[in-house]
């Protein structure tokens, strides 16, 4: 149920942003945020994520999501 409930959240969260954000900037956003979140909930239960490369994967998006937020 908790599962459940964090992804409701999650998606209320998305439609709050794309109503109040430019469509340019939210979508990506939230897109990229959403596979990092899944990636390390993943770790936090214990699944193997990938190594080196899903880290250096989540690096990469964390640089493009500040370079999109400079951007605007």
């Amino acid at each position: 149920m908790v599962p459940f409930l964090l992804n409701q959240c999650g998606s209320l969260l998305f439609y709050l942003t794309l109503a109040s954000a430019e469509l340019s900037l939210a979508v990506p956003l939230c897109n990229s945020l959403a596979l990092i979140v899944t990636l390390v909930t993943g770790r936090i239960l214990g699944e193997d994520i990938g190594g080196k490369r899903a880290v250096a994967g989540m690096l990469l998006t964390l640089l493009g999501v500040t370079l999109c937020i400079a951007g605007s």
